[in-house]
């Protein structure tokens, strides 16, 4: 036998001498035989699986090859801002730690309250909310404002940032003042709620572009709808229809692999 490259069964599968050929045929159709069976056992194994998981990975295969059609896309979008700025919510309007202010405890008022009405809308794509930070209210121990008799602040535990004012929930109270780990978090949801909103308004706006499109060199007459199987593959939900495809086409395997075997073991 000729084993200069291959050891092993592997070796056998290139025998080509006469007086071996026949063996190892014989050896080949048995390897053969034995990879047909790990596959039908591998496929089987796949079946067993609780169908829960098997249709989570197959929504998850489809989400990776589709975006989605734009009703989809929209409401992925909306989501994902709606969460991010939740998120700039909390950072934003932690809480600040007040003390009972006593006689003799001096404290610089602000009056009235603590921030003017309105507040600017970010740049969500560029801007950096540390250059906007000021820290003014440090120059006091205490600080007060009209709206908190009786009540006062450290000064180096608030700030006011024009840049995230818009996310100020109760504007009786001061702001705390924001570490720069929590102000880069900020910018990265800036980020985030940016993409987002450039996304909808693109998505928004292609329908209208598509009828004006269509209006200039498109056909009047709407297409037919469908009808037979592919009316009735349309009408299952779009998560279901990558788990039964993939059970449609593990059994076709599976048929595939068995039918390789009862022809093998007839001849």
């Amino acid at each position: 036998m000729n084993q200069n490259s291959f050891g092993g069964l592997e070796g056998i599968a290139w025998e080509t001498s006469p007086q071996n050929l026949g063996r190892g045929e014989t050896v080949a159709k048995r390897q053969g035989s034995w990879r047909s069976l790990a596959r039908l056992l591998a496929l089987a194994a796949c079946f067993w699986l609780p169908p829960s998981l098997l249709a989570q990975v197959a929504t998850a295969v489809a989400a990776n090859s589709s975006q989605g059609t734009p009703a989809e896309q929209i409401s992925a979008l909306q989501l994902e801002l709606t969460n991010a700025w939740r998120q700039v919510l909390v950072i934003v309007n932690q809480p600040v730690k007040a003390y009972v202010q006593s006689e003799d405890t001096p404290a610089a008022v602000y009056s009235p309250g603590w921030f003017h009405q309105g507040a600017s809308t970010p740049d969500f794509n560029t801007v950096d909310v540390r250059r906007s930070q000021e820290l003014t209210y440090a120059t006091h121990q205490y600080v007060t404002s009209d709206l908190n008799p009786g009540v006062v602040f450290l000064g180096q535990d608030l700030e006011f940032n024009a840049m995230t004012k818009l996310f100020y929930v109760d504007r009786s109270l001061p702001k705390h003042r924001l570490s720069e780990a929590q102000m880069v978090e900020i910018n990265r949801l800036y980020r985030i709620i940016g993409h987002c909103r450039t996304e909808l308004a693109r998505l928004q706006m292609a329908p209208d572009e598509e009828v004006a499109a269509a209006g200039q060199g498109g056909s009047d007459a709407e297409p037919a709808p469908p009808t037979g199987l592919v009316a009735r593959i349309q009408r299952i939900p779009r998560e279901k229809r990558a788990y039964y495809g993939g059970i449609a086409i593990g059994a076709l395997m599976v048929l595939a692999v068995a039918g390789r075997l009862v022809k093998r073991r007839s001849e």
